[in-house]
């Protein structure tokens, strides 16, 4: 019966973690002299000509770099295997005291249970069942082992995985660990650092856990008191950022956790010469969208002392059709980007499924307005949601569907290709700029761009381009290159 519990709650908190995206597994310092590398095996540096540093953590889920490029922000892992080392890192009182109590309860229904163990089921859900269940098995199994017997093994190999998010320090192509920022039970998905340094933002999944539903919240982080993270809003989209002044976060955010739905088609009939309308089945409902309504959000969370606020100011920006990666990116000139479907009602069954890039000025939302919809693309249409700025700021990059790198530019709207050849939908590292004139990307073997037996990491520019990742060894190419 625990096992069986303890796999649904592994799914149920996978669940709140963006799926089918590649991952950001590169990520250049702002004066683009290293890289940090995300391969199979951990984290690494690596300069312009391709040469790694030696390993600089064997676990890590996320990266950020410091203004400076001097300092670096990394997320890494490790399993606890007892409740005694487990328990001080649920945020208690809250999340500790709940789950005590949760086990304490469970304790009570296993005792209280006289049937076949193996169609017990707890009559309630805890918000992190295998904490829970390490705490019942800890604080409890001398009493609870003798009542159910050989399924009470199941709980033997229960372990919680705790992610310490940490500075690291860059001198001379390698890096140091530096000060641990805090430590949380849960996984950190995106990291974003404000202009400035004196904050970062993180998305990850609520904990204590808020349903499969509940998809990622947002919380703030002062440089000045970094183990106190703060909690900003609840389901938000995975790409966020900071306005130039490093005081607010720009996202968006979800307006309910309902799923979405889909919209149904609509015909028209004259019934009595009074026009009349109903409601009917999809003519193809995997191709319909789901729709979720949601609002682009701006929140000042830090004070003019660099500390955070105990009153976030909200200000809505704009209404939008939600979903969980769409990317919200704020200009230096303080316009805001981002992509979305553009969608007018009322509407019948031609809900676009592609994106398209809207701007506006959060002094006067009236500016709201479309870029370039997914018909001005004579090139094609790219992924909005992995859009990436250039550093200037006058392009952005994208992949297509067709395995293609878009470079747009954003005064006109005009779009080139760059041939990557055959990324496709199994692209796993998402193309990310190096300066203003070079991208960084991964091709697949064959690619005149790499080598003929292996998929290879390349930085292109319109000069040329030259391979980076030849002599990596195969333990850091996993999950990097490779699908």
């Amino acid at each position: 019966m625990t096992a069986r519990l303890a796999c649904l709650s592994i799914l149920l908190f996978a669940a709140v973690l963006p799926g089918c995206l590649p991952e950001a597994r590169i990520a250049w310092s702002p004066d683009g002299r290293y890289a940090l590398v995300r391969g199979g095996d951990g984290l690494y540096l690596s300069d312009s000509e391709g040469k790694l540093s030696a390993r600089i953590a064997p676990d890590v889920s996320a990266t950020a770099w410091m203004p400076d490029s001097r300092q670096f922000i990394a997320v890494t892992g490790k399993t606890v295997a007892t409740w005694t080392e487990l328990a001080p890192h649920l945020l208690e009182p809250v999340a500790g005291g709940a789950v005590s109590a949760q086990a304490e309860d469970f304790r009570r229904q296993v005792l209280a249970y006289k049937g076949d163990w193996d169609k017990f089921a707890f009559s309630a859900k805890p918000s992190d069942i295998v904490a829970a269940l390490m705490c019942l098995r800890d604080e409890h199994g001398k009493e609870l082992a003798p009542v159910v017997g050989d399924k009470w093994q199941a709980t033997k190999g229960l372990q919680h995985t705790i992610y310490t998010v940490q500075l690291f320090d860059v001198s001379d192509g390698q890096a140091k660990p530096g000060e641990v920022l805090f430590e949380t039970p849960g996984p950190v998905a995106e990291i974003r650092v404000a202009p400035g340094g004196k904050a970062f933002a993180y998305a990850a999944p609520p904990y204590p856990p808020e349903g499969p539903e509940a998809v990622l919240a947002l919380y703030a982080v002062s440089m000045a008191a970094p183990d106190r993270p703060c909690r900003v809003e609840g389901r938000v989209s995975l790409f966020f950022d900071w306005t130039p002044d490093g005081r607010s976060l720009v996202y968006a955010k979800a307006e309910s956790d309902e799923p979405g739905t889909r919209m149904p088609a609509v015909t028209f009939s004259t019934n009595e010469r009074q026009l009349t309308y109903t409601r009917q089945r999809l003519r193809d409902p995997e191709q319909q969208p789901l729709l979720r309504q949601g609002v682009i959000m701006r929140c000042t969370v830090i004070g003019e002392d660099a500390s955070l606020l105990e009153k976030p100011d909200l200000l809505g920006l704009a209404l939008v059709s939600f979903f969980d990666s769409l990317p919200v990116r704020c200009l230096k000139n303080g316009r805001v980007l981002f992509a979305a479907r553009d969608i007018h009602l009322p509407a019948a069954d031609n809900i676009p499924a592609e994106l398209s890039l809207f701007s506006l000025d959060p002094a006067d939302p009236k500016t709201l307005a479309a870029l370039f919809t997914p018909e001005a693309w004579k090139e094609g249409v790219g992924r909005l949601e992995l859009l990436q700025l250039s550093p200037d700021e006058t392009r952005l990059c994208a992949p297509d569907k067709q395995g293609r790198i878009l470079l747009v530019d954003l005064a006109t709207g005009k779009a080139a290709a760059v041939d990557a050849q055959g990324a496709n939908g199994r692209m796993t590292t998402i193309p990310v700029w190096r300066s203003k004139d070079e991208l960084c990307f991964v091709v697949p073997q064959g690619s005149k761009l790499g080598s003929p037996n292996r998929n290879e990491l390349v930085l292109w520019s319109s000069a040329g381009s030259r391979c980076l990742s030849k002599n990596w060894p195969e333990a850091v190419t996993k999950g990097l290159l490779v699908p």
